[in-house]
């Protein structure tokens, strides 16, 4: 198993190298009574439909069938026949279609196409290259198709072809039939139309040609050296990306560290790259030294310090270098300040006493960042680079500044900021009100978190989910926000206990809470806004509850009463409230 990294997550994808170097090694660590129970194994796991076909598979290859071509006209041939019945197919939809179709008569194509890509695949994997070359540029070209509405097939439609791994195959088919010194030009061309082609994926890389085989590339020095040389008169992302990828295949940590330095505001994505690699290799001091001298070179407004930081922050930690990992996580937050970097700078102190004063001066910085004009929005495609967010500016909002006053148990300047919102738009934008009321009602319960009325309960809830989104405009996925979740979660029940308040406080807090409350049940249902019906009602449930709980039965009886025989003709709202509510209320 020597030189095949296992270390990949379940759920990420195994370059088909690194796949077959290990399937070959297991099966040499196997004995032939092994292997039978291994076949066994794999046997009893067929579904019943496909045990024929797995029967078939279980035949060995004749020598003769092993090594027999395909033949190039019959492959061509048919993939000219499918995109000469295109036209026919758009014309199909005119007749017998309606704009309500998603495909309409082009679904017809899918299977076709995916077996013409299965096809182009098998030729690949035979090392007919030329074949390959011309299938696949036939086949990526009916991609491009479109009638005279702009509709047809997409590589989305074909949830079958593994697109980035076709990419590869045909771009490293391009390279064997190319003449090496054509080849920085020509596969130039191609990976700007691969990334047309397939824009919402990753940029095609050359490690990608690496990967797909287990051959090694040809003339692969030469052409690095010649790429390289090409690369440096090209401008954009991808021309820089492809740039620092040539360099770190060619030069390794030394090249990207000559790149990365010699000028630095050019080539700012170099320190990461140089990071990672440097990372990849162990020692965590290289690591330290390296992204210390990279924040002393790198413009100070850049976002990608903040990555850089992360950096020095995770090297720091190894060493157990505390003071550094505290100086890190303040740069990463004050370069992006974002919910996560809020967090990952709480937790560098280890108690609440002593997290308070930094979670202070992060909100303070965040009312610095907020007073300043915000430069106007455009799209990703013109950020620097749209793969990620290194370099995308952090949208600090309200609501990421509510989170670090909380944090930070100034509960008086949280009411504040959020005292200045109106009553709707808590689940979407930057209305603090919808985690600030919710908060102040957990602490107004009294309730440790695992004990809170239903509806306080599902209140908080609510509130820690929209809150994940404060300031981060550029999601991480669903994995990210969940995990983003969990830690603000704990943050809270860290802090919220910890917050200590005056008698005559807590009583104007619970009234500025109950007139929130009010305000914007009455604005859902009097706008009529159906679909918040329910959060009205959680909301003044949660208020009764509150009330409740302090003794005050016949107060929060009221401020149901009052909004059932105020909105008495409203069922649906009446219906939600009942649900709310539950049972009978206490008297």
């Amino acid at each position: 198993m020597a030189g095949v990294d296992l270390s990949h997550p379940p759920s990420e994808k195994l370059p088909l190298k690194d796949f077959r170097e290990a399937v070959e090694a297991r099966l040499e660590d196997l004995s032939p009574e092994e292997l039978r129970a291994l076949l066994r194994l794999l046997a009893s796991r067929v579904r019943p439909s496909e045990r024929l076909a797995f029967l078939h598979s279980l035949h060995a290859p004749s020598d003769s069938n092993a090594q027999a071509a395909l033949h190039p006209h019959e492959l061509l041939a048919d993939i000219t026949e499918l995109a000469q019945s295109l036209p026919d197919k758009a014309r199909e939809w005119e007749d017998f279609w309606t704009e309500n179709d998603v495909l309409g008569p082009y679904a017809e194509l899918l299977a076709p196409l995916t077996a013409l890509f299965q096809r182009a695949q098998e030729a690949s994997e035979r090392g007919q290259y030329p074949l390959a070359r011309e299938a696949y540029r036939a086949l990526f070209s009916l991609l491009e198709f479109q009638d005279d509405r702009g509709r047809g097939l997409r590589p989305e439609h074909l949830s079958h072809v593994d697109f980035p791994e076709a990419r590869a195959r045909y771009l490293r088919a391009v390279y064997v039939t190319t003449p090496p010194e054509q080849r920085p030009s020509v596969l130039l061309e191609q990976m700007r139309w691969m990334r047309t082609l397939l824009p919402r994926g990753p940029r095609p890389l050359v490690q990608e040609w690496l990967d797909i085989s287990s051959e090694p590339l040809p003339g692969s020095d030469v052409f690095l050296r010649d790429w390289l040389s090409l690369l440096r008169q090209q401008e954009g992302p991808d021309a820089e990306a492809w740039l620092r990828e040539a360099t770190r295949l060619s030069q390794g940590t030394r090249g990207l560290r000559e790149l990365a330095f010699s000028e630095p505001s050019r080539h700012p994505r170099a320190f990461v790259d140089l990071l990672s690699a440097l990372e990849r290799e162990g020692p965590p001091d290289a690591v330290l030294t390296t992204a210390r001298e990279a924040l002393a070179v790198l413009p100070p407004a850049l976002p990608l310090r903040a990555a850089v930081a992360g950096f020095l922050a995770s090297a720091a930690e190894r060493l157990g270098q505390a003071d550094t990992v505290r100086s890190a996580r303040w740069e990463a937050f004050v370069s992006q300040p974002t919910l996560p970097r809020l967090l990952e700078l709480r937790d560098t102190r280890p108690s609440e006493p002593e997290r308070v004063p930094l979670l202070l001066q992060a909100a303070r910085h965040l009312e610095a960042v907020l007073r300043q004009p915000r430069a106007p929005s455009g799209s990703m495609a013109a950020l620097p680079d749209a793969q990620d967010s290194l370099e995308v500016p952090a949208h600090a909002d309200r609501r990421l500044l509510a989170h670090a006053w909380l944090l930070a148990h100034d509960w008086e300047a949280a009411q504040a900021l959020a005292a200045k919102e109106r009553a709707l738009g808590w689940t979407y934008g930057d209305n603090p009100q919808g985690l600030v009321v919710p908060a102040f009602l957990v602490l107004l319960s009294g309730q440790p978190l695992g004990r809170l009325p239903r509806n306080v309960d599902g209140l908080w809830r609510q509130a820690l989910e929209s809150g994940t989104q404060a300031g981060d405009w550029y999601s991480g996925g669903a994995r990210h926000d969940e995990a983003l979740r969990e830690r603000l979660t704990r943050a809270y029940a860290e802090a919220l206990p910890a917050f200590a308040l005056e008698p005559a406080e807590r009583e104007r807090l619970r009234e500025w809470c109950l007139e929130i409350a009010r305000k914007r049940a009455s604005t859902i249902v009097s706008r009529q806004h159906r679909r918040s019906y329910g959060k009205a009602a959680m909301l003044l449930a949660a208020g009764a509850e509150v009330l409740w709980l302090h003794g005050e039965q016949a107060r929060g009886n009221l401020l149901l009463a009052g909004f059932r025989e105020s909105f008495r003709r409203h069922r649906a709202f009446q219906a939600e409230l009942d649900a709310a509510v539950g049972a009978t209320p206490p008297r």
